[in-house]
């Protein structure tokens, strides 16, 4: 079972989030802010995270730079996830190192695959920005 740190602090959409993912068959684990995220990886390291931009503590970009700066945590799949939708902070978010980049509102199946994608082989991840 593939493992997801879904990062948000809207309480809403982290919870329809974690019931969509867990009936495809993910295991989830959700923190509302990047302090939250951190300490969770200290126990438990996900497949992927799907990570917000606005967060109520460092913006998400800033936290990827941090998660792409630490060599345990550097090779873990980031998807921004967000409702920011202005190029820059499409571009601020790859160039910080995330590995896709999906705005709210988004269609479900598609965020699966791109899962799927940066999970079933790891070697390759295409940075993409997905629309």
């Amino acid at each position: 079972m593939k493992k997801i740190l879904l990062v948000d602090d809207d309480e809403d959409f982290a919870e329809t989030l974690n019931f969509y993912l867990t009936q495809k068959g993910y295991l989830v684990n959700t923190a509302n802010s990047s302090k939250e995220a951190f300490n969770k990886l200290k126990s438990e390291i996900p497949d992927v995270i799907l990570l917000d931009i606005m967060l109520p503590d460092i913006n998400g970009i800033e936290m990827c730079k941090e998660l792409k700066a630490d060599s345990d945590l550097s090779s873990i799949p980031v998807i921004m996830v967000t409702a920011k939708r202005k190029r820059k902070y499409i571009e601020d978010s790859m160039k910080t190192g995330a590995d896709g980049y999906i705005p709210k509102p988004f269609n479900l199946p598609r965020l699966i695959e791109r899962i799927e994608e940066l999970t079933s082989n790891p070697q390759q991840k295409p940075k993409q920005e997905i629309k």
